[in-house]
């Protein structure tokens, strides 16, 4: 296999799982907030932070933003084309690896994620705002199970298929070391459960 070939796989599969894994983990922080009081400017910024370091973000977010409000994380994050990590850039560049790899993937994983690619392009934050951002991120991680779903059943499970699988979970990895590294602070406050017996 030519290793561009392989490159390419490798991070249309990885950009396709973190945008995944930042809808996650907007949607998680926003179902949490539903639960709070009305917020003031800085519980927003201390509830908001963890999400921003824990995809790497937090220094760009910083130099386009002042506030550290919901709507501000969560335009930085799913549409703003300054940011690499937003989810339309990693859709973007995970459509672009498999343009570049039409020949190695199905025509069913093209269409799946040009199709992503297309409803994506057509998003805006008032939309989101207007159709209730949980079902946004619900409609960005069905689309991340379908083209892996699609990935799994049309695709010879040879070494194409193995690329793809160590972008994907490669990209877990990551994801689930940043958020535990962003949340430290939670976890060296909270008091070890002592066993006896």
């Amino acid at each position: 296999m030519l290793s561009r070939v392989a490159d390419s796989l490798y991070w249309m599969s990885r950009y396709a799982e973190r945008a995944e894994n930042i809808a996650r983990i907007l949607d998680v922080n926003l179902q949490l907030m539903l639960d709070l009081p009305k917020l003031d400017p800085e519980e927003q910024k201390t509830l908001w932070e963890p999400v921003l370091r824990s995809t790497g973000d937090h220094e760009d977010f910083y130099e386009h933003y002042k506030v550290t409000s919901s709507e501000n994380v969560i335009d930085f994050l799913t549409l703003n084309s300054k940011n690499s990590n937003s989810i339309l850039n990693c859709i973007t560049t995970a459509r672009e690896n498999a343009r570049h790899v039409r020949e190695q993937i199905s025509l069913e994983m093209w269409e799946e994620i040009n199709r992503t690619y297309l409803w994506m392009k057509s998003q805006t934050l008032k939309k989101i705002q207007r159709q209730g951002p949980y079902e946004f991120f619900r409609a960005v991680k069905n689309a991340s199970h379908l083209f892996q779903g699609i990935t799994d059943g049309t695709m010879t499970h040879g070494e194409d298929w193995d690329f793809i699988q160590v972008g994907k979970y490669l990209e877990r990895a990551d994801m689930t070391t940043r958020i535990l590294d962003a949340n430290d602070e939670i976890f060296i406050k909270t008091p070890a459960n002592s066993h006896t017996g």
